[in-house]
């Protein structure tokens, strides 16, 4: 009976749940007094990346963030978190950056 009941549930789960093309990388980001940490993220190519930043100080000049390559810019306000869904990436570098484009990051998709 075990083997049957094994058996039914193994052929009546839908094949999507073993499918790895929705997977995402949640990559949760700080604003500190050392600028965003962590600044520098390697991702596996094809990955679907989502940004959850938030900023702990008041002492510094990224009060926003800028990604030029996905024409993004969002305010960063003090202790919330904000989420940056940035979709599928490639090979290749996605630079990140406050405001004044002073304090930077980059996501190395490699």
């Amino acid at each position: 009976m075990n083997y049957f009941l094994a058996a039914a549930l193994l052929f009546t789960t839908p094949i999507s749940c073993f499918a790895e093309t929705n997977k995402v990388q949640v990559i949760e980001l700080q604003v500190t007094d050392n600028g965003f940490e962590p600044n520098s993220i390697n991702i596996k190519p094809g990955t679907s990346v989502t940004l959850k930043i938030t900023r702990k100080t008041e002492s510094t000049c990224a009060t926003n963030i800028q990604i030029p390559s996905k024409k993004i810019k969002m305010d960063l306000p003090l202790n919330k978190t904000i989420t940056i869904d940035l979709g599928k990436l490639e090979k290749g570098e996605v630079r990140f950056a406050c405001g004044m484009d002073m304090i930077s990051g980059v996501l190395i998709v490699k």
